[in-house]
């Protein structure tokens, strides 16, 4: 189950700031630790009208996944060897969702697969850049 689905401002699709395609952006955050989750939807929203689903746990996802279409961004707390064997990776990819692995991982193994590291603790403006 959804922990929680943050949007900011009217209901997807309307006005405010736009993620590729014209639309307003979906993010995916998996995040156990309810402050650290707190931290990242907010430097998400900050950037403008989005709506961000919040996981705890990598199960919850797939599932949740066939009621969006286009993901911007997926802020995984996992390491490659999950984000693969967990089939989240190419579900995420699938839906066009840039995968920011938010654990600590070696970076260079992270790039290998075109994904980003987002290191602990992050701000809200490592966020910001990350998706600029």
């Amino acid at each position: 189950m959804v922990r929680g689905v943050s949007t900011k401002d009217a209901a997807l699709g309307g006005g405010g700031a736009q993620g590729r395609g014209g639309r307003r952006p979906i993010y995916v955050v998996l995040e156990n630790d309810a402050l650290v989750a707190a931290d990242l939807i907010q430097a998400l929203e900050a950037r403008g009208a989005c709506s961000v689903l919040h996981f705890s746990c990598p199960s919850e996802i797939r599932p949740a996944l066939g009621r969006v279409g286009r993901v911007e961004a997926a802020f995984l707390e996992m390491g490659c060897d999950e984000a693969v064997s967990t089939g989240l990776a190419e579900a995420l990819a699938a839906r066009g969702a840039r995968l920011v692995l938010t654990r600590g991982e070696d970076s260079e193994r992270v790039t290998a697969h075109g994904w980003t590291l987002l290191p602990r603790p992050f701000t809200e403006r490592m966020v910001h850049d990350l998706l600029s």
